[in-house]
């Protein structure tokens, strides 16, 4: 699957997850962007999520690189439980994604399907505030091309500063195990913001 291939499939991904949106009148639920810096790392991703008395359902695409000029882009969907554990301020849930892996030192390339779960807690806190977590693997069974698995582990602490507006600190770890090496692409604190588009 060459980098032209890839592209083509993360927009006609985007398309979907945007027309999902049209029709997903019986949920509330909302369009947004997800923006997250570091000294040497970023990534952009768009989402569609809906939430209804229960449960939180996410997809969206994501697109990570880094100053060494690594690239990780991926498809994702998640399902989350509220109230778990008889505790209404505790989210747990499943998450999956689709991936396209390219390091550029070693020009290795390959893509997989990571699975994972994902949490998180919200503080009682007058400002709403949670902390989340989320963690996902692929195993050498559903890695291919020159990846051999992947790992990805993210932790945040989260602030709802507008209706539409949650900042974060978070610290994401992100490595590739190739045929010959594990490239880190990614192991920093960042800060980012998630804005909703209602």
């Amino acid at each position: 699957m060459n980098l032209i291939s890839i592209k083509r499939t993360l927009i006609a991904a985007s398309l979907g997850v945007l027309s999902l949106q049209a029709h997903a009148q019986d949920y509330d639920g909302h369009l947004g962007m997800d923006l997250s810096l570091s000294n040497d790392t970023a990534n952009v991703g768009v989402y569609s999520l809906r939430e209804s008395a229960q449960e939180l359902t996410n997809l969206g695409v994501n697109y990570f690189f880094n100053r060494d000029g690594d690239k990780f882009a991926d498809i994702f969907g998640s399902i989350s439980r509220k109230g778990m554990a008889n505790n209404e301020n505790l989210e747990l849930g499943v998450a999956g994604k689709v991936f396209y892996a390219d390091d550029h030192s070693s020009n290795n390339s390959g893509y997989g399907v990571m699975l994972g779960v994902n949490g998180r807690y919200w503080l009682p806190t007058e400002l709403p505030m949670a902390v989340g977590a989320d963690w996902l693997y692929a195993p050498p069974i559903t890695s291919f091309g020159k990846v051999k698995n992947a790992t990805q582990a993210d932790v945040r602490l989260e602030a709802r500063i507008l209706p539409s507006a949650v900042a974060y600190v978070g610290y994401r770890n992100l490595s590739v195990e190739f045929d010959k090496h594990t490239q880190h692409m990614d192991s920093n604190v960042n800060v980012g913001v998630n804005i909703a588009f209602q």
